[in-house]
């Protein structure tokens, strides 16, 4: 049975004019010929025998549909990254609406596919008792995606105008930082580092702790560093004693905010 986002090695088995038929570990698939590097680039056209990554964008068309596309495998793997917290963490029952492109426009960039996916599932909220997922469209404009961003940009730019050091990832040319959670008690923040080459699926996680000049980086998405806090598998110093300061009963629980901010 193939799901949403799977990963294969397939093997073209026929091709035509409008795409290519794969066999995936035994399970027929279809690759549109838009979602064949021949379409965007001077790769060969797909042939019989054939062997190449894929993945799988939609499990209920028949035959499921696949694509070889290096971004939609890029993000396949993010998205995957969701479902280990989804297990860990349920979300609330209904989830949200968001219109993406609007909030994009209004950052200037285009977002990771897992954050989307979580604020769709989870909306904003709490996880684990102490990190605060930011959303678009929050009441609350300390916890709201776009607000924050200006904020902590003009924040940030007075602090290292008076002399406070910058992370090393930051002495590049056209990065900026752009803030999707909060720690709640101790007032760290946690970033995208935004490059202008790197595609959003592969950007860096890094903490600015919230009474400090001190920065952590992680080379994981959002939803991975999230898990690995829920799950107690986290290398960061700031989350080595949250079994000390966190209920057991809310380590694998989330708070949305439509919930904490009605209190």
């Amino acid at each position: 049975m193939l799901a949403d986002h799977q990963e294969f090695h397939v093997v073209v088995t026929a091709v035509a004019p409008t795409g290519t038929a794969v066999s995936a570990d035994g399970h027929d698939g279809f690759i549109d010929r838009t979602k064949h590097r021949s379409w965007w680039s001077d790769t060969p056209s797909a042939a019989v025998g054939d062997r190449m990554c894929a993945v799988v964008l939609d499990a209920t068309r028949t035959p499921p549909r696949f694509s070889a596309l290096p971004s939609d495998i890029r993000m396949a793997r993010s998205l995957r990254h969701t479902d280990p917290l989804v297990r860990l963490c349920p979300p609330p029952v209904g989830g949200r609406t968001v219109r993406w492109s609007a909030v994009e426009d209004a950052l200037g960039i285009a977002l990771p596919a897992d954050y989307r996916r979580l604020v769709e599932m989870y909306g904003g909220g709490v996880f684990a008792g102490v990190v605060r997922l930011l959303e678009p469209g929050c009441p609350d404009a300390m916890y709201d995606l776009v607000a924050q961003t200006a904020e902590r940009e003009e924040i940030l730019a007075d602090l290292w105008e008076v002399g406070e050091d910058k992370p090393s990832e930051l002495h590049e040319g056209n990065v900026r930082l752009v803030p999707w959670g909060y720690v709640e008690g101790a007032g760290h923040f946690l970033y995208w580092l935004v490059r202008p080459d790197v595609e959003p699926e592969e950007w860096t996680v890094i903490l600015n702790e919230g009474r400090g000049p001190l920065w952590e980086a992680y080379p994981v998405s959002c939803s991975q560093f999230l898990h690995d806090v829920v799950a107690r598998t986290t290398t960061s110093f700031y989350f080595s004693n949250l079994d000390d300061i966190v209920d057991p009963e809310d380590r694998n629980r989330f708070a949305p905010n439509s919930q904490i901010l009605n209190q």
